[in-house]
């Protein structure tokens, strides 16, 4: 059985014996470090780490996935997805009018094209999303890796920079929540363009034979929600429910990335169909979310990445890796990793100590 079809059935309860894994890393520097620690080549790492998922994205999405791809972003420019800034040549745009820094290794928007579209009406006249006349373009790249891995890993058309995430990055982020109360209309205008966009790339999604269905906005503090619960389910919910459905309809799982103490939201997306949550992280309580939710969920990631694997010694992150497995992979329903991306700081001998343990709960040490 493929490592994408174990996930799937461990996603839908259907096999509750099995442990899947996955350890990204922020880039590939990093992630030849800990290949040349182990004296393998990028492939056989690979083979060593077991991972079991592959994110890809449409050519809108580049930024998301690995923006120092040379390939990915020759071909997102060749196609008029980016757009290069001629005096400051590291600099591109995406087509939402957002900016970037192709040498910086996260995710900063340096532009908000919305900023004052509180005091000028006239510049949310001419706001409107990318178009999608050309959906075999737009989807290339993401085919090609269906095509590549999807007999093997459950690749995933990532869902990141979510309605309220895209939202806030047009405006700004203290200029949007000022606006979620002083002019509503405004932000809900906003949010209905980019939900409108989402719906069409996760029918196009379903429709190109993707297996899951992915959507990503970071609803969370490490200590409570950025904002109440009915502020959620007024604002926030029905939109992203909207995209939930398409998958639904078509009979895929959904899951959600968010960062953050998001547990008041949870039973909400439930409701609204999700199946799978990524990240848990460690301001999270692991035995509520396990009791509570584990009968609906399965929980994605759960080894601290902000203290445990960055300062903490390897015995320490071996032996709290099988203590989260223990707790959320209990009955089945666990996808086991850290709760982000492995980042720069991470020392190597700390991520082998966490592919030790995973091997170590699957029987394979």
């Amino acid at each position: 059985m493929s490592r994408s079809q174990l996930v799937l059935d461990v996603i839908s309860k259907k096999n509750t014996g099995y442990l899947p894994s996955q350890i990204t890393f922020s880039h590939s520097a990093k992630k030849m470090e800990a290949a040349n620690k182990l004296g393998m080549t990028e492939e056989e790492l690979d083979v060593y780490l077991g991972n079991h998922i592959k994110i890809t994205a449409t050519l809108d999405d580049v930024v998301q996935i690995d923006k120092k791809d040379k390939y990915l972003m020759g071909l997102a420019t060749e196609n008029g997805r980016v757009v290069w800034d001629k005096e400051q040549p590291s600099m591109f745009y995406d087509l939402w009018g957002m900016k970037y820094d192709a040498d910086e290794g996260g995710y900063f928007n340096y532009a908000h094209p919305l900023a004052d579209c509180d005091d000028d009406d006239g510049i949310l006249k001419g706001f409107h999303a990318p178009e999608l006349t050309n959906m075999g373009m737009l989807f290339s790249y993401a085919e090609q890796d269906l095509k590549k891995f999807g007999d093997d890993f459950l690749v995933i058309m990532n869902g990141y920079n979510g309605i309220w995430e895209k939202a806030y990055q047009l405006v700004g982020m203290e200029q949007f929540m000022y606006m979620m109360i002083a002019e509503p209309e405004k932000v809900e205008y906003i949010m209905d363009v980019i939900c409108d966009y989402k719906v069409e790339i996760a029918k196009e999604t379903v429709k190109r034979g993707f297996p899951i269905g992915h959507y990503g906005d970071d609803l969370g503090t490490q200590i409570s929600t950025i904002f109440s619960e009915d502020v959620f389910k007024e604002l926030f919910l029905p939109r992203i429910a909207k995209v939930f459905r398409v998958f639904k309809d078509a009979g895929v799982p959904v899951q959600m990335h968010s960062c953050g103490k998001i547990t008041p939201f949870i039973p909400h997306l439930i409701d609204a169909g999700l199946d799978v949550l990524e990240p848990v992280q460690a301001c999270m309580n692991f035995e509520l979310l396990k009791r509570e939710y584990g009968k609906y969920l399965t929980f994605y990631g759960g080894v601290d990445t902000q203290d445990l694997l960055t300062f903490r010694t390897p015995q320490e992150v071996y032996d709290e890796t099988l203590r989260v497995i223990h707790v959320l992979g209990k009955g089945g329903g666990l996808i086991i990793g850290p709760s982000q991306e492995v980042m720069n700081n991470v020392p190597v001998d700390n991520v082998l100590a966490l592919m030790k343990a995973v091997k170590k709960a699957r029987g394979e040490e």
